[in-house]
């Protein structure tokens, strides 16, 4: 954010030092001006601008929350981001977690307020503008710290905010997914993009009965995906390029706590063997979901609709014990029977409420195996269902003399060292 704010402000102070220079009478064909934005097609060119801003970032993220939890690890020496796969985070300029959703929140933003001077229809752009901006928010408050800001930006100028708790940032995020709610109304795919957006929200903040009725009628098969492409930038799957190369793999087990996404040859999570990593010791799995650098990666599917509601149906009823009907297991194996070919086979009940939320997060872990939500769920797991850190995320070894950390959630990085407001997280707390 610093730095965007950094080249805004230098870009604007070199345009007023030329302004009394002949040298600005240069046509510049290949320079959009502010002024030319003001109007229906500029509010266009800022809309689409805006709905793209999050593909890149959001193939960051769901890279790395896959390595900050269980899903991946590194398979290479140590590098910057390493503290990220151990747990241990510093303060560097390195940034990791959720930082480039503050980019697409200004963006998003910025096209909302032309759109509404230049464009005000069609009310489904508007709509998808609002949900956008609100899945950043989710995403940053799902995964960062307490005491993360949301600075907003003002032409030129760093509007900052002071310190927010995890929880008030999901409020944003919902105010602004109720707002895609109305703008979207004449779009089923806006709609259910906001919905299952607003459910997820909803969920982390422990409202499971609310969070439940916000995705329901949602399609099982509903999919909206953050589209990899070699045309941008930045624009690739990170999960593919990471296997590939052999910097990264599917882990298992991984610090005795993480689930077995190798060894369980589970279809929802397909593996194949790559060698050795470039660190010379560490065995690749790729993910054979994403087979290409342009593999779309699923940012909100209905099959997560349905795990939601699975999650509120066991809050409401800890006992239920039937392996059918829209009972907590009945959506499972609903989904099991359903969501995948060939079918797989039903879940048996486990027998205490405990066993059952490891069943349920189980078959999250699975079905939403590398798309940026286990993180999450295991910091949800410490803060909803009381499980003990050492429990529920990797530790023990990790390598080279190295020991996983306690940290589970995103820290504030250098870059936010520029608001006077905030420069570190108030706390770590799940």
């Amino acid at each position: 954010m610093t730095q965007r704010f950094y080249r805004l402000a230098t870009a604007a102070g070199f345009l007023l030092a030329s302004a009394c220079s002949s040298l600005t009478d240069v046509d510049s064909p290949d320079v959009v001006q502010p002024e030319q934005l003001a109007n229906a097609a500029g509010a266009e060119a800022l809309t689409s601008g805006a709905l793209a801003s999050i593909m890149s970032p959001f193939m960051t993220f769901a890279y790395n929350t896959g390595i900050f939890s269980d899903e991946f690890k590194f398979a290479t020496a140590f590098i910057s981001q390493a503290d990220i796969d151990f747990r241990s985070q510093s303060l560097t300029f390195t940034e990791y977690g959720p930082i480039l959703m503050h980019r697409v929140r200004t963006q998003t933003q910025q096209a909302i307020e032309s759109r509404r001077q230049f464009a005000p229809t069609p009310r489904s752009r508007m709509g998808q503008l609002f949900a956008t901006k609100g899945l950043a928010e989710l995403f940053i408050g799902e995964t960062s710290c307490n005491g993360t800001p949301l600075t907003d930006i003002n032409g030129t100028e760093a509007i900052f905010s002071g310190p927010l708790t995890s929880d008030s940032v999901l409020k944003v995020a919902i105010a602004n997914f109720d707002s895609a709610l109305v703008y979207g109304a004449d779009s089923a795919r806006v709609l259910n993009l906001a919905k299952v957006a607003r459910g997820r929200a909803l969920l982390n903040r422990a409202q499971y009965a609310q969070a439940a009725a916000a995705v329901s009628g949602v399609p099982t098969n509903y999919v909206f995906n953050a589209e990899a492409t070699l045309t941008v930038a930045g624009q690739t799957n990170l999960v593919f390029n990471g296997n590939n190369l052999r910097t990264i793999t599917v882990s298992d087990r991984e610090g005795v706590n993480g689930l077995n996404f190798v060894s369980a040859a589970d279809p929802r999570i397909p593996t194949t063997a790559n060698g050795v990593g470039t660190d010379g010791i560490t065995s690749v799995a790729v993910f054979g979901k994403y087979g290409s650098l342009s593999s779309p990666i699923p940012m909100v599917t209905g099959i997560e609709a349905r795990l939601i509601e699975a999650e509120a149906a066991l809050q409401a009823n800890r006992n239920d014990n039937a392996t059918t009907g829209n009972g907590w297991l009945g959506i499972l194996n609903a989904l099991r029977a359903t969501g995948i070919t060939p079918a797989m086979a039903p879940l048996a009940d486990p027998g205490s409420f405990e066993t059952r939320v490891d069943l349920l997060f189980r078959e999250r872990a699975f079905w939403l195996f590398g798309t940026g939500h286990r993180a999450g769920d295991l910091r949800r797991l410490m803060r909803q269902y009381t499980r003990a850190e050492a429990n529920v995320w990797p530790k023990g070894p990790y390598k080279a003399g190295v020991s996983y950390g306690t940290d589970v959630v995103f820290i504030l990085t250098l870059s936010e060292q520029a608001n006077p407001n905030v420069r570190v997280c108030a706390d770590k707390n799940p």
